[in-house]
């Protein structure tokens, strides 16, 4: 269980929160594509996780709750804001001051200007490493509709690559 006072090992929230919050931050910034936006949304994952009672089995289940609370956490709020998710610019990737600066090639940036579905099948597939099965679990669709994104992502991201359509 996380909480304020522990969590699995019993070393406290803060152990928790510093284990997962580049990962978090990072997903957020996929989404949010602003440096405070996406510390915002990290913050309120772990507040969610800090005000819970989960009960994760190890840190995997940590780190799957995590990937499936965030990313509908920064859906949901984009969508309120009515903002959609534009391509990323170079300013934009400089102004990654996240808690861990990562240099962002041209691949990276290319798979952050796709659509938010292909995104996700890519990001988790690619970056996270899990397997189709488990995408689809976490994103609650079939294992062929993770393979038939990430088909249409590859075709898509080959494209950017190669100079033609620039929007995922």
């Amino acid at each position: 269980m996380v909480n304020e006072t522990t969590d699995r090992n019993g070393t406290g929230f803060d152990a928790f929160y510093e284990r997962h919050w580049k990962y978090v931050y990072r997903l957020c910034f996929t989404y949010m594509r602003e440096n405070a936006d996406a510390e915002d949304c990290a913050e309120d994952v772990f507040v969610k996780a800090l005000t819970g009672s989960f009960v994760f089995e190890d840190e995997t289940h940590e780190r799957k709750w995590l990937t499936v609370v965030a990313a509908n956490l920064c859906k949901d709020r984009l969508k309120a804001h009515g903002r959609r998710v534009a391509s990323m610019d170079d300013e934009a990737v400089s102004r990654l001051a996240a808690p861990e600066r990562e240099s962002f090639d041209e691949v990276t940036e290319a798979v952050l200007s796709l659509s938010p579905k292909l995104k996700d099948a890519v990001w988790l597939y690619y970056y996270e490493g899990y397997p189709t099965d488990e995408i689809a679990s976490l994103l609650s669709i079939p294992p062929s509709t993770v393979r038939n994104r990430l088909r249409d992502a590859r075709k898509k991201l080959r494209g950017i690559l190669e100079g033609g359509m620039r929007n995922g």
